[in-house]
């Protein structure tokens, strides 16, 4: 392969790590790694940045911690984009792994060195990932404003459109949880539109999910059941057991019991072989709701005890307040006032 072709490779192999397509980053990489004994020192680092972010789609953070620790001994001589890139591929290991504050101190570091110099999809992909981060951090507002910068560097860029979808998706979640239902609804349509045209199925799944939530969110479960359905029907496991705890939720609400009994039995099952206790305990209290009302005081008191011992600041107040107005239609006001104070945390 011709130096040029070097160049060109590493372009193409970016841009196919930025889109997620794992099989054509394999596909360049393989052809890459034949030949780093050629690069410069220059061109070896902007590959190892390059495969840092390789293997973290390829979600081996072993590996692509590996690959910085090999570009930093280069560090010395790193142009500004390689500080940048550096930064940023760390910052993308810690989102994977869910460490959203160390992300966003090493997005912190990031920012320092983007530039209006540097190419409209780097800068929106930037601002996607912080949005991001900052969505799982619970800083809306901050999430929402960058999630508005990448679509102004998304949204002319049609080969990006699978980015501009991801943050489409980002914003409908940050506008349902300032409960600005018409906005969020805006924005998920117009996700799942982008979506169907690039035929993503894990994004589209996943947008599909966030529509059923602001519908059963607007009370809306008849609604929120036709998105449920085609989410469950992508068959993405990382969010299938969301997916089954909404819809039962909704079959119950609109007296469907045979297909919320089905829907629960298979989401608590999975919940168990998958030892996902967090999930375990929302189906567990879900089923209690509507079918075994005799264990619902004990079983939902002992699952928000478990939502506070882990720290799970959002079931804490969901769960605490729907109990609390229980204990108030009941007219048992101490438990009340208890479960109304947990639900202000």
């Amino acid at each position: 392969m011709e130096s040029l072709d070097i160049a060109g490779h590493l372009d193409n192999w970016s841009v196919s790590i930025q889109l997620d397509k794992k099989e054509a980053a394999r596909s360049i990489y393989e052809e890459l790694n034949k030949h780093t004994d050629d690069y410069d020192a220059e061109t070896l680092v902007t590959y190892l940045l390059l495969e840092s972010r390789y293997y973290a789609i390829q979600r081996d953070f072993q590996e692509s911690k590996h690959s910085l620790v090999k570009a930093r001994e280069y560090d010395g001589n790193f142009t500004e984009l390689q500080k940048y890139q550096l930064f940023f591929a760390e910052g993308i290991i810690y989102y994977f792994e869910k460490q959203y504050q160390d992300a966003l101190v090493c997005l912190e570091k990031a920012e320092k060195y983007v530039s209006p110099s540097m190419e409209p999809a780097k800068i929106g992909e930037f601002h996607l990932i912080k949005a991001m981060v900052y969505y799982f951090l619970d800083i809306t507002t901050l999430s929402a404003v960058h999630a508005a910068r990448a679509v102004e560097n998304f949204k002319s860029l049609e080969p990006l459109n699978f980015l501009l979808a991801r943050t489409e998706l980002v914003q409908g979640m940050n506008y349902l949880d300032m409960s600005d239902y018409e906005l969020a609804e805006e924005h998920l349509h117009r996700a799942l539109s982008t979506c169907k045209r690039i035929e993503n199925q894990s994004l589209l799944a996943s947008t599909n999910l966030n529509l059923g939530l602001l519908y059963v969110t607007r009370g809306l479960p008849a609604t929120a059941i036709r998105y449920l359905e085609d989410a469950l029907a992508g068959k993405q496991e990382r969010i299938e057991l969301n997916v089954l705890y909404l819809l039962a939720d909704s079959y119950w609400k609109t007296n469907q019991a045979t297909k919320a009994k089905q829907a629960y039995s298979e989401g608590f099952q999975k919940s168990l072989d998958n030892d996902d206790t967090k999930m375990k305990w929302e189906f567990a209290m879900l089923h209690k709701k509507y079918e075994d009302r005799h264990n619902f005081e004990s079983v939902w008191q002992e699952g928000i005890d478990y939502f506070q011992k882990v720290n799970d600041k959002f079931n804490v107040r969901l769960f605490s307040k729907e109990l609390a107005q229980y204990y108030t239609d009941s007219k048992q006001y101490e438990l009340a006032t208890k479960y109304y104070l947990l639900a202000l945390i």
